[in-house]
């Protein structure tokens, strides 16, 4: 009886401590952390990953070799593509972290939702990685342009987009569940951040482009994807993507600049933003209201108004109102006249607060949407001056 307790102790020990069946050790594997895909030559696709070398990547351990590696193949499954990449990378490559899928400009036009289909049903592909469009170039090309302070391109665009997204927006903040809703709602047409290369692609692709203080090539972000169902429609500008996210209430903060007379401009940091939408039919007409609430601080001017009296406050936050409601008009309007697809999710807002007369409109809800009628009103309270109420330009000039 002794012994047999023993024998079990062991043998319960063995199942415990034997660790994950297929683990892998790190000098076995390759962790990608972006890819591409662009409309096939021969194929329906090409199927570009960026695999980190990470000892590159520390500079302490850092001896001149490429940071990473970008290896394409061409097939009509881009889940056989991912597990063929082998025929040109020596390690396992590990999905589970990639932080950035580019889409080439020409294969979204034709339509992507077979691809994403594969990336949504992969247990080992996680969801929220950001979607871009490459504009004007392949996603490839994007994948290998490189840059100082972050040498792998999609692990330096993933930073940069949350950057811009918590400094100014213009990032929608785009991750794979977001299209895939996108498609499903009743009411809503999806959007993605484009990307553009900004200087030479092969010169960018060299690791002489890291080392220079200007560098030949430069990945920007640059406006906003429009899509109808899983096609490219047409971009926006990069202010338009503002405006979209303002209306959406994901602006963290931002700034503004404010035309306060004749070639004079006063620069307003806006922080503490919410946005509410209403929405209904009326004679079979959509009329939808926005209102955008906002406080802000004077970040800088070129004008000689002294903020020691209230009323100056006022008056310049009025300026601030009146432009904010144009500029978001403006983009609500122009995707109105020139997509007539509801990307800003108006249709949502009608199904939960109108919701017999939506189902009536449901099937031509983007008809409906570019007949809007659409109201923007904006509150905007100026907080602070800085650390000056007093200006001394009126000394000066």
């Amino acid at each position: 009886m002794k012994n047999s307790g023993v024998m079990s102790a062991i043998l319960l020990a063995a199942v415990l401590l034997s660790g994950c069946w297929d683990q892998r050790e790190l000098g076995e594997i390759t962790v990608v952390t972006g890819m591409a895909v662009d409309k096939g030559e021969n194929d329906k696709y090409i199927l570009t990953v960026e695999g980190i070398n990470a000892t590159e990547l520390n500079n302490r351990t850092a001896s001149g070799f490429a940071p990473s590696i970008v290896y394409s193949a061409e097939g009509n499954s881009l889940a056989e593509l991912t597990y063929r990449m082998n025929e040109g990378m020596s390690r396992h490559l590990i999905y589970s972290h990639m932080r950035t899928l580019i889409i080439g400009e020409e294969l979204a036009k034709e339509g992507i939702i077979d691809f994403i289909d594969f990336l949504e049903r992969n247990r080992e592909i996680r969801d929220d990685f950001n979607i871009l469009i490459a504009r004007d170039a392949k996603g490839s090309d994007v994948l290998k342009v490189t840059y100082q302070f972050q040498k792998s391109t999609s692990l330096k665009l993933h930073t940069q987009l949350d950057t811009m997204m918590k400094d100014w927006g213009g990032d929608p903040g785009v991750r794979m569940n977001d299209v895939i809703t996108a498609w499903t709602a009743r009411g809503r047409q999806p959007v993605m951040a484009a990307v553009r290369i900004k200087g030479d692609p092969e010169a960018g692709a060299s690791a002489e482009n890291m080392m220079k203080v200007t560098p030949d090539a430069l990945v920007v972000l640059d406006s906003l994807a429009i899509f109808k169902g899983d096609k490219l429609e047409g971009f926006l500008t990069l202010e338009d993507s503002r405006n979209y996210l303002w209306i959406q209430d994901k602006i963290d903060k931002t700034s503004i600049t404010v035309k306060c007379s004749e070639s004079r401009y006063m620069g307003m940091r806006v922080y503490d933003t919410r946005t509410k939408i209403k929405g209904k039919l009326e004679n079979g007409k959509a009329d939808i209201h926005i209102k955008i609430r906002a406080e802000a601080y004077i970040d800088g001017t070129h004008c000689n108004d002294q903020f020691d009296k209230a009323k100056t406050y006022e008056e310049n936050g009025q300026i601030a109102e009146k432009q904010v409601n144009e500029k978001v008009a403006e983009t609500i309007k122009k995707v109105q006249q020139e997509f007539g697809t509801d990307i800003f999710g108006f249709g949502e807002v009608v199904l939960r607060q109108d919701y017999q007369n939506f189902k009536k409109v449901e099937k031509n809800w983007d008809e409906k949407f570019a007949d809007a009628d659409i109201h923007v009103d904006t509150t905007l309270n100026i907080r602070r001056t800085g650390i000056r109420t007093k200006s001394f330009l009126k000394e000066v000039k």
